[in-house]
C-alpha cells in the first residue's frame, strides 16, 4: 500500500487550487466521499497524476523563464561595454572643456574691463557734450538777450536748465564755460539771465493785458514755463482773468439803474454772467496752462479765480440786498401776522364750527383790519424770491462745473471706494461766498419762500370760488374748488426753486415750512369748510305717489344757511335724493372732499416729476432729498386721507346709513319666499317688481350722484363704507328668514341677493368681499346635503352654518 501522508493532500490540494475550479472541486468531493481503501487508491491516484501535471507545468515555465532571463543578462552585458566607452569619452570631453573654460573666464573678464572703460567712455563724452551745450546755450541766450530775441533766449535757458544740475555747478563746468566775454560760473549766468527775462517777460506781458492784445499775451505766457518762473506766470495770468472778471462784473453792476436794466432778476441775471464768464474762461485756457505748464497747474489759477468769484459774487449779494431793501422786506415778513387764517381760526372757535359766518359784524371788522394790516406785497416778496433763487441756482451750477473740472485739473481723486461719488473740493466749501449764502442769502431765500407759500395759500382761501353747480368730476377737470390749484401751482414753484438751489440744509428747512403749512393751514382750512358744510341727518319718508313701490323722500331736518361763495346753476338737483339747499350742501361737503383726495394726488405728482438728481451732484445730497421729498408726500397725503376719511364718514353716517337700513327694510318687507310653482307664475304674470329691481331704483336714486360728484378713490372709499352696511343689514334680514323659506324661495333668495350684491360691487371686487358672508348664507340655504359644504373655506363658525341650514321650511322638521 503506497505511502499516504497528509502532506499529499494538502500539496495536491494546494497545487489544485491554481487549477480549473471544476477539477479542484472534483478531486476535494473524491477525497471527502472516499468510503473503502479502493476510493482512496483511486483518490490518490488522480491526485498524483495531478501533481505530475503540474510539475511538467512548471517545468516548462522555468525553462522559458530561465531563456528569458539569459538572454537579458547577454544585453546587460552589451550595455555595460557601451556605457564604459561613453565613460571614457566623457572623460576626454570634460578635460577639454575644462581648459575652454580657463580660457572663456579670462575672455570675459577682459570684455568686462572693455565695457567699463566703454561705459565711462561715453559718460565723459557725453559729459564733454552737455558742458558743450552748456556753453552754447549761456553764450546763445546772453546772444539772444543783446539782440532783444526774447523767445530764442528763453529757449536757450530751458536747454540748459534741461541739463544735470550737477553738471552746472561742476567743477569742470565752471573751467570750461566762462570765457572773457561772460566770466561769470554758468549757475550764476543762466538765474541772471532768468531773472533778467522773467522781468522782461512781465513787463511784456501786463503791457499786452493792458492793450488786450491776446496774441502778445499768449507768446509771453507761454515763455515764463522755459526759464523756470512757473510761478510768476501762473499768478501774472492768474490776475489777467480775475481782471476780466472783475471788470465784466463791474459794468454789469454799475449798469443796474441804466432803464431796462433797472427790471427784476436783474442780479440773478448778472450772477448767472459772473459764474458763466467764469466757466468760459476755464474751459478756454486751461488747455493752455496744462500743454505749457503741466497737468495740475491749472488748480492754482483756479485758486485765484475762486477769490475773485467769492469778491464779485459778494458785491452782488451786497448790492442786491441794499438795492431791493431785503433787510426792511424781512423784517416786515417778520412781523406779517396772516390774519386771515388767524381770524379763521378765531372766528371758527368763538362760533362752536358751526355755519353762518357770512355777514357778521365780527368778521366785517376783522377784515376791514386785515386790509390795513396788509403791507407786505406779496408779488415784490415773489419776485425777490425768485431772483434769490435764480443767484442761489447759478452757484449750484457752478460748484457743480468746478467739482467736475477741479479733480480733472487737480489730479485729486474724486470717487470713494463704493461707488462713483462727487465730493465737493474745499476750495468751493471754504470759499467766502459760500459762507455768504449760508449766512446770508440762504436765509433770506427760505424766510421769503416761506411767506410766499403761506400768503399764497391765505390769498387763495380768501378767493376760493366753489365750481359751477352743473359740473361733473372729470380727470382733465376735477370737481374741486380753486383753492386746490392755486396751492398746488405755488408749492410745485416753491419745490422747484428749493431744489434748484443745490443746498440740502436749506431744501430741507423749506420742505419742513411747506408740510407744515400744508397741514396746518391748507388741511386745517379744508377741515373748518368740511365742519361747516357737514350734511345733518334726514329722515326718510315713503311717497306713495312714487313710481317705485318704496320710493324714498329726504328732509333736511333743519335747513342750513348756503355759504356766499357757492354758485348756483340752472336745473334740478340730484345728489342722494335731495334738492334744494340741502343738495347744495351736501355737494359742497363732497367738493371739500374732493379737495383733499386731488390735492394728495397732485402732491405725489409734483414730488415725484421733481428732478433731484441733476441739482444736488455732490455725495449723497440726492438721495438725501428724494427721502426729505417722500415723507413730504407720505405726511401730507396721511393728513388727507384721515381727515378725508373722517369726513367720508359723517357724510355716510349723516345722508346714506339710515336709508340704506330703511331700503333694505322695505324692499323685503312683503315678500314671501315660502314660493310655490303656482304663486311664482302668478307674480310673474302680474309683473310685480322684485327686491333686486326695486334696490336698483332705489340705489340708483341715492348713489348715482355721487360717482359724478366725487373723486373715484373717495368714491370707492365711501361705497365701501355703504357695502359694509349693506353687508349687515342684508345679513339681519337673511338671519330673520328662519323658517320662511322653501327650496323654490331658497332659489329666489339667492337670485335677489346676488343681483343686489352684483349691483352694489359693478365689478368692483373688493366691494364683493364685503359680502361674503351674506353669500355664504345663502349658499348653505340652497345646498341640498351638508356633504356639498366641504372644501370651501368657509367664514362662518360651525353654529352659524348650522342655523343657516335650519333657515329652510324642510330642514326644521
Amino acid at each position: 500500500m503506497p505511502d499516504i501522508s497528509p502532506s499529499h493532500f494538502d500539496f495536491a490540494f494546494q497545487t489544485s487550487s491554481k487549477a480549473p475550479t471544476e477539477s479542484i472541486l472534483k478531486l476535494k468531493k473524491s477525497l471527502d466521499h472516499a468510503d473503502s481503501l479502493e476510493d482512496l487508491h483511486s483518490a490518490i491516484v488522480e491526485v498524483r497524476a495531478q501533481r505530475e501535471a503540474l510539475a511538467n507545468t512548471l517545468d516548462k515555465h522555468v525553462s522559458a523563464n530561465q531563456l528569458a532571463q539569459s538572454q537579458g543578462l547577454r544585453r546587460l552585458n552589451l550595455l555595460r561595454a557601451q556605457l564604459g566607452s561613453a565613460l571614457s569619452q566623457s572623460h576626454e570631453l570634460t578635460s577639454t572643456l575644462s581648459s575652454a573654460s580657463f580660457v572663456a573666464s579670462g575672455l570675459s573678464s577682459r570684455v568686462r574691463r572693455i565695457d567699463l572703460e566703454q561705459s565711462r567712455v561715453r559718460e565723459a563724452l557725453d559729459y564733454v557734450n552737455n558742458v558743450i551745450e552748456l556753453k552754447s546755450s549761456v553764450q546763445g541766450a546772453q546772444a539772444a538777450i543783446d539782440t532783444r530775441d526774447w523767445d530764442r533766449a528763453a529757449w536757450y535757458i530751458s536747454k540748459a536748465r534741461g541739463l544735470p544740475p550737477a553738471l552746472i555747478t561742476g567743477k569742470f563746468a565752471k573751467a570750461m564755460v566762462p570765457t572773457a566775454e561772460f566770466p561769470d560760473y554758468p549757475e550764476d549766468t543762466l538765474k541772471e539771465a532768468s531773472k533778467s527775462l522773467g522781468a522782461i517777460f512781465l513787463r511784456e506781458f501786463n503791457k499786452a493785458a493792458q492793450e488786450k492784445d491776446m496774441e502778445t499775451l499768449t507768446r509771453y505766457f507761454k515763455l515764463f514755463p522755459l526759464i523756470g518762473e512757473e510761478k510768476e506766470g501762473l499768478q501774472v495770468y492768474a490776475k489777467f482773468i480775475c481782471g476780466i472778471i472783475t471788470a465784466q462784473s463791474r459794468t454789469r453792476i454799475q449798469s443796474r439803474h441804466e432803464g431796462a436794466n433797472n427790471m427784476s432778476l436783474f442780479y440773478g441775471l448778472a450772477m448767472t454772467r459772473l459764474f458763466e464768464n467764469i466757466a468760459a474762461i476755464v474751459n478756454q485756457h486751461a488747455p493752455i496752462v496744462e500743454r505749457h505748464y503741466g497737468k495740475g497747474r491749472m488748480a492754482k489759477v483756479l485758486d485765484r479765480v475762486q477769490d475773485e468769484a467769492d469778491s464779485q459774487g459778494g458785491l452782488i449779494i451786497d448790492t442786491y440786498w441794499d438795492e431791493r431793501s431785503v433787510a426792511r422786506l424781512l423784517s416786515e415778513i417778520q412781523a406779517y401776522g396772516f390774519p386771515h387764517l388767524v381770524s379763521s381760526f378765531a372766528l371758527n372757535r368763538s362760533s362752536g364750527g358751526g355755519p353762518g359766518r357770512v355777514g357778521s359784524p365780527a368778521l366785517d371788522q376783522i377784515t376791514g383790519r386785515m386790509s390795513e394790516d396788509e403791507v407786505v406785497d406779496l408779488k415784490l416778496v415773489g419776485e425777490l424770491a425768485r431772483e434769490a433763487s435764480v443767484m442761489l441756482n447759478r452757484w449750484s451750477l457752478y460748484r457743480k462745473f468746478i467739482g467736475y473740472k477741479w479733480y480733472d485739473y487737480s489730479n485729486e481723486k474724486n470717487t470713494n471706494e463704493s461707488g462713483s461719488v462727487l465730493y465737493m473740493p474745499e476750495l468751493l466749501k471754504n470759499s467766502n461766498f459760500a459762507k455768504k449764502v449760508t449766512t446770508k442769502l440762504g436765509p433770506a431765500f427760505e424766510t421769503m419762500s416761506t411767506f410766499v407759500f403761506r400768503r399764497s395759500v391765505e390769498k387763495a382761501l380768501q378767493l376760493e370760488e366753489l365750481p359751477d353747480h352743473s359740473a361733473v368730476y372729470t380727470a382733465e377737470s376735477p370737481l374741486v374748488t380753486s383753492v386746490v390749484e392755486d396751492v398746488m401751482y405755488i408749492m410745485n414753484i416753491i419745490l422747484q426753486q428749493s431744489l434748484d438751489t443745490g443746498d440740502l440744509v436749506l431744501i430741507k428747512n423749506i420742505l419742513n415750512a411747506t408740510r407744515r403749512i400744508l397741514e396746518s393751514d391748507f388741511v386745517g382750512a379744508m377741515q373748518r369748510k368740511l365742519r361747516d358744510e357737514a350734511p345733518r341727518a334726514v329722515s326718510n319718508v315713503s311717497n306713495s305717489n312714487s313710481t317705485s313701490s318704496s320710493g324714498l323722500v329726504s328732509r333736511l331736518s333743519t335747513p342750513p344757511l348756503i355759504g356766499a361763495n357757492v354758485k348756483r346753476g340752472s336745473g334740478g338737483y340730484g345728489l342722494a335724493g335731495l334738492s334744494g339747499s340741502d343738495e347744495i350742501k351736501l355737494r359742497s361737503f363732497m367738493i371739500y372732499i374732493n379737495n383733499l383726495q386731488v390735492a394728495s394726488d397732485y402732491s405725489e405728482r409734483i414730488i415725484k416729476g421733481i428732478d433731484h438728481d441733476s441739482s444736488l451732484p455732490f455725495d449723497d445730497d440726492a438721495t438725501k432729498a428724494k427721502e426729505l421729498l417722500d415723507s413730504l408726500c407720505r405726511s401730507f397725503q396721511a393728513r388727507c386721507d384721515e381727515l378725508m376719511n373722517d369726513s367720508l364718514q359723517v357724510a355716510f353716517k349723516q345722508v346714506v346709513s339710515t336709508r340704506i337700513r330703511n331700503l333694505t327694510h322695505s324692499i323685503f318687507k312683503n315678500v314671501d319666499f315660502m314660493v310655490s310653482p303656482k304663486s311664482q307664475e302668478t307674480a310673474e304674470f302680474n309683473g310685480t317688481l322684485q327686491p333686486s329691481e326695486q334696490f336698483n331704483i332705489e340705489w340708483d336714486t341715492l348713489m348715482a350722484g355721487f360717482t359724478k360728484v366725487m373723486a373715484p378713490k373717495a368714491y370707492t372709499k365711501f361705497i365701501s363704507h355703504a357695502a359694509v352696511l349693506l353687508s349687515k343689514t342684508l345679513e339681519t334680514r337673511v338671519w330673520s328668514l328662519e323658517g320662511k323659506v322653501n327650496e323654490l324661495g331658497a332659489i329666489q333668495l339667492d337670485r335677489e341677493i346676488s343681483r343686489i350684491i352684483g349691483k352694489v360691487s359693478n365689478g368692483r371686487y373688493k366691494l364683493r368681499e364685503k359680502f361674503i358672508r351674506v353669500a355664504q348664507i345663502i349658499m348653505i340655504i340652497g345646498l341640498d346635503d351638508a356633504e356639498d359644504e366641504e372644501g370651501i373655506q368657509w367664514v362662518l363658525t360651525n353654529e352659524e352654518r348650522r342655523r343657516a341650514r335650519s333657515i329652510r321650511v324642510e330642514r326644521r322638521a
